[in-house]
């Protein structure tokens, strides 16, 4: 190698660690080291340098945090390790069950627990390799994620890089990427002011933002990140305990949370939980209960998982918070299937730093019940510290009041209501004219679990609406691109991206395409359900109600819905044309073989070929089923590394136990 190349190389080196290093005094510590403008300097310098000698610019350079555009939408990615949920608390009865159950399976008097704030952010996985940035996926269904890598990287306040000694290894972390509440409200204040939609919290933001197609506007929405968790690495740190590897974590780079904490007992746990309560309001970002762990990992593998969440480990919610404000009226809301709620439009009150200004009623029924009117002093909570909600009105404070009436026709088309029959709500039945429902149908046949188009909004569905584009969501397959173009908002590449997207959704499975369609109370796992019973499209909607009905987990109700939707002449018609579009429905679902019927299977441990799911899925497409206990009458164990509970009451009750290579000999 050269001497001018190697003094390049340095020098690279040189200006790229002394970026790193100011970015983390100024977005790690809040304690900036040089001026905005020396460090232009730097970053302009080593810009210029990159921009001379590409071949010897670095993926994970400070200048790349901001790559090119996403032409198409994010590829999903299967989790080695799925990323489970929690158990929730909601008092402290049910935390003690919890404690109490943990003491008991461990034979211990006391467990020491790692306690951390619960964000109300967005759950990804973080892959280094050689010490150097490679991806991030979303939790998704805890399964299967996106890979999203493109808009994380814009994130400031992560590392590119892992810190010496560090700085070589592989490994994958659990983390959260969240907003702080200032952020939050300055956003949204420039999005009032432009009379544009407002986010509903500082999660809805933070998720939305890092699913944008842009990773320029990620960049400009200073979003956070804390490092909560290692899910894999490929060499021992010498640590037996959650709190250990926090404070490797930390010197790897990242940003961990001051306020988490090691509790020995239960009353420190309450303590903590206590504590954290008092203080939520001041913190600069949202929190909505506190998450304890068993800080001891070779305990958390004595006590194992469930095929949901982990026995170790248990969130402890937060009482909502309150406060009390003026509702001042009340609109209706129309929604996909023509339910008509009520809303309280309240005077803004900002309860723990987010501004509130509406709220749902939920019901007519609800109104009366709590005795709600317009003009009533109410106290208003933040149910899960996302949907706000009217707890009950101040009566001490009821002054001149109006009731609150349930119209008589539909606020959007102007149709009559109807009283659904046994139920507490009403509904407008136009839901071929009726503007929101058609929006919302269209919303819902685009959705990710749907027909999976991207770039499809509310804003855009009613622009192409206006335009005589859409009447309905089988339209999307006839749209005259051409036409889309030339309108406000489109041009060439949005109207490209779009018609990318449509073209891509042809390719479907059958459980998606029902799921799409909108049966009512028809949701993504019935659509699952039926999609194991029926080949295709055409048969389900020949089906009879007597057939419907023997299948398990489809009740009356539901039947009579799927069979009246396919009876009806306008939703025959749609069928039609979107099957006539050069649709292609796979079904993935119905049973391959009947190797495996009548045979039920219990899974537990993590696998080298296989994910959970992909076993699970395997199993039921060829006939077996899948249970997430251990009886008598399970058939089979599969085996994994690091088995919870299951692998010792299967050797009780004698149930054969297969690894993965034997259950492959099955099939």
């Amino acid at each position: 190698m050269s001497t001018k190349k190697n003094e390049i190389i340095n020098k690279i080196n040189q200006l790229t660690k002394q970026i790193i290093e100011h970015n983390e005094n100024y977005h790690t510590y809040d304690n900036p080291k040089i001026s905005d403008e020396e460090y232009d300097a730097l970053y302009s310098e080593l810009k210029k340098i990159e921009n001379s000698y590409p071949e010897l610019a670095s993926l994970n350079s400070p200048t790349k945090r901001v790559g090119a555009k996403l032409l198409g939408g994010f590829k999903k990615v299967e989790h080695k390790f799925p990323m489970l949920s929690l158990s929730n608390a909601s008092d402290q009865n049910e935390f003690k069950l919890f404690y109490e159950r943990i003491c008991k399976d461990l034979n211990k008097s006391k467990v020491s627990l790692s306690a951390e704030p619960k964000f109300d952010g967005l759950a990804i996985s973080l892959t280094y390799r050689k010490g150097l940035f490679h991806s991030a996926v979303t939790r998704g269904d805890g399964v299967i994620g996106e890979d999203v890598s493109i808009n994380v990287r814009t994130i400031k306040t992560l590392p590119l890089a892992l810190n010496d000694p560090y700085s070589k290894l592989d490994v994958v972390l659990k983390a959260e990427i969240y907003m702080n509440i200032s952020d939050f409200n300055m956003i949204n204040s420039k999005l009032k002011k432009n009379n544009e939609k407002v986010f509903a919290n500082p999660r809805n933001i933070a998720a939305g933002t890092i699913r944008q197609l842009d990773p320029k506007i990620a960049s400009k929405r200073n979003l956070q990140i804390f490092i909560h968790g290692i899910i894999e690495i490929n060499k021992k740190i010498g640590t037996d305990s959650h709190t250990n590897d926090m404070q490797i974590i930390k010197k790897m780079g990242f940003n961990v949370c001051e306020h988490n904490k090691t509790v020995e007992t239960f009353n420190d746990a309450i303590k903590y939980y206590e504590d954290m309560n008092n203080i939520r309001q001041n913190l600069p970002y949202e929190i909505d209960g506190i998450v304890f762990k068993i800080d001891s990992y070779t305990d958390r593998h004595k006590l194992g998982e469930t095929s949901k969440a982990p026995r170790w480990s248990i969130a402890y919610k937060f009482r909502s918070i309150e406060a009390q404000t003026r509702l001042k009226t009340v609109s209706f809301q129309v929604g996909r299937t023509g339910t008509i709620t009520p809303v309280a439009e309240l005077e803004p009150v900002s309860i723990g730093g987010v501004t509130i200004s509406r709220a749902s009623l939920h019901n007519m029924d609800e109104i009366q019940k709590k005795d709600i009117r317009i003009n009533d002093i109410v106290y208003v909570k933040r149910a899960g510290d996302v949907i706000p909600d009217i707890d009950r009105v101040n009566l001490e404070k009821r002054g001149k009041t109006k009731p609150i009436k349930m119209p008589s026709y539909c606020p959007a088309c102007n149709s009559q209501l109807k009283k659904v029959s046994n139920q507490t709500f009403f509904k407008c039945e136009n839901s071929r004219n009726c503007k929101p429902q058609i929006i919302q149908s269209i919303q819902h046949f685009a959705s990710r679990k749907a027909m999976n188009i991207s770039g499809l909004g509310e804003g855009i569905i009613e622009l192409l609406i206006d335009n005589n584009l859409l009447t309905n969501y089988s339209d999307l397959y006839y749209i005259n691109f051409d036409r889309v173009k030339k309108l406000e908002r489109m041009g060439e590449l949005s109207s490209s991206n779009l018609q990318q997207s449509i073209d891509e959704s042809r390719d479907t499975t059958l459980d998606r395409l029902i799921y799409a369609l909108g049966i009512n109370e028809v949701g993504y796992t019935t659509a699952k359900i039926l999609s194991k019973h029926y080949t295709s499209i055409e048969e389900l909607s020949k089906t009879k109600l007597e057939s419907l009905e023997t299948i398990k987990d489809i009740g009356p109700v539901v039947a009579k819905n799927i069979v009246d939707f396919f009876k009806d002449n306008e939703s025959k018609e749609i069928l039609k044309r979107i099957l006539n579009s050069n649709v292609n429905i796979k079904n993935m679902n119905k049973a391959a073989s009947n190797k495996l019927d009548g045979l039920t299977f219990v899974i537990t441990g993590s696998f080298e070929n296989y994910s959970r799911k992909s076993l699970e899925e395997i199993i039921l497409n060829n006939g077996g089923s899948v249970s997430s206990s251990i009886s008598k009458k399970t058939s089979y164990l599969v085996l994994g590394s690091k088995p919870g509970s299951k692998y010792d009451k299967a050797k009780n009750l004698k149930v054969k136990i297969i690894d993965e290579k034997n259950f492959s000999k099955l099939l």
